[in-house]
């Protein structure tokens, strides 16, 4: 195959742009890795019982409908009225069969 210069060129900044992109996010990584603070963090969760989660009393939540604020009236709108259907001489579509119970 046939590659123009101005192809071959494209290929090769894409491909040194990408390149840099990646050793740059690899430093940034890196110096993020080693700035990082150490785990100080308990080993396990301090223990709790179901009654201290019970013990306070629950904040008092307004009712949902108390929560969002009224919505607008909107005016009744007048719809004309429905025209009616042409009809196509020489042509009379079936009836809809009644359903037996």
């Amino acid at each position: 195959m046939v590659y123009s210069k101005n192809a071959r060129r494209t290929a090769l900044l894409f491909l040194a742009v990408l390149l840099l992109s990646c050793a740059g996010m690899g430093r940034a990584a890196r110096g993020l890795e080693e700035t990082a603070p150490e785990d100080d963090y308990p080993a396990e969760a301090p223990e709790s019982s179901p009654e201290d989660d019970y013990s306070a009393e629950a904040p008092e939540v307004a009712p949902e409908h108390e929560l969002l604020p009224p919505f607008p009236s909107f005016p009744k709108v007048e719809l004309p009225p429905m025209p009616e259907m042409p009809t196509i001489p020489g042509f009379s579509a079936p009836e809809p069969e009644a359903e037996e119970p």
